[in-house]
């Protein structure tokens, strides 16, 4: 690999990564501030994204984006990653954002690789190796952190925060694990584009979200643009651009700046701060992803 090619591709995932770090923030706004429906944010996210990736894809190579459908068995794998992985990890990592910080939203769904390890050792009938189990130690550690401050009396944390995190990092090992079988054959993008018109269509028709909430104010249509085409599409179309140039080992690691970016992010435009613990916390859930990226 040359050097120009690895500079390009620690580029492209950074950017990736800066970019759903900056969707949640911007999703905060919306939430927190604006005081936005999350049900209503979750569906216009996916519905809008689905419908502007299809189109993109469409427009680019109509064969390889419709090839999913000529095997049933994938149509139906389809609709599971849809609903079972896109759909829990999205619309849960949005309620933890609205009971705590984009930051804290982003920090606990990176619990979700530890998880995936776990199911792997089930499915596999093994044991955790070594360097597995100090992921799981360091990353509950972490976790408890966060949540505790070391005071066993009170959560540091609301309790709805904390619930919703914890199903968003199972959305999110859910939503790989299905996409696995999928995206090796299709291809990532693909894959994606109909996973989010699918959940998209149902949910926006399901719940009624076709109408204007009150008081929308052109900041609110901003970030939910922002959300939709910086946070979505721009973030998924650089960050696996920069992983298929560097591989999948270094980009989950690059990856790991997301929740930093989102920290940093909710400070520079909310001007929300976050305690030592909760920082240094934050670095052993972290520091686990990166001990269970390395081989």
């Amino acid at each position: 690999m040359g050097q120009s090619t690895m500079k390009k591709g620690i580029l492209f995932t950074l950017l990736g990564a800066t970019c759903w770090g900056l969707s949640g923030v911007l999703g905060e706004y919306l939430l927190n501030i604006s005081k936005i429906d999350p049900v209503w944010i979750i569906a216009n996210r996916l519905f809008f994204s689905g419908i502007v990736m299809v189109a993109m894809l469409f427009l680019k190579d109509k064969n390889n984006l419709v090839r999913v459908f000529s095997d049933k068995k994938d149509i139906l794998k389809l609709l599971n990653f849809s609903f079972f992985g896109l759909l829990i990890c999205q619309g849960t990592f949005f309620l933890t954002i609205k009971y705590t910080n984009a930051g804290m939203a982003t920090v606990i769904q990176y619990i979700g690789p530890v998880i995936i390890m776990l199911y792997y050792c089930v499915i596999g009938r093994r044991w955790p190796l070594p360097r597995e189990v100090i992921a799981i130690v360091v990353s509950l550690f972490g976790t408890v952190l966060i949540a505790t401050h070391f005071d066993f009396s009170k959560l540091n944390i609301s309790t709805l925060g904390l619930f919703w995190g914890l199903l968003s990092a199972f959305g999110l090992a859910s939503y790989n694990i299905f996409s696995i079988s999928l995206t090796t054959k299709y291809g990532v993008m693909p894959i994606m584009a109909w996973g989010l018109l699918f959940s998209g269509i149902v949910v926006y028709f399901l719940t009624g979200s076709y109408y204007i909430p009150d008081n929308f104010k052109l900041i609110d249509l901003i970030c939910m643009s922002g959300v939709i085409l910086v946070g979505t599409i721009l973030s998924f179309s650089t960050y696996l651009e920069g992983v298929r140039l560097i591989g999948a080992v270094t980009g989950s690691i690059i990856g790991c700046f997301e929740p930093i970016a989102a920290i940093m992010f909710s400070f520079l435009l909310l001007g929300t701060t976050f305690g030592t613990i909760d920082l240094i916390g934050a670095g052993f859930i972290l520091s686990a992803v990166i001990v269970l990226s390395k081989r």
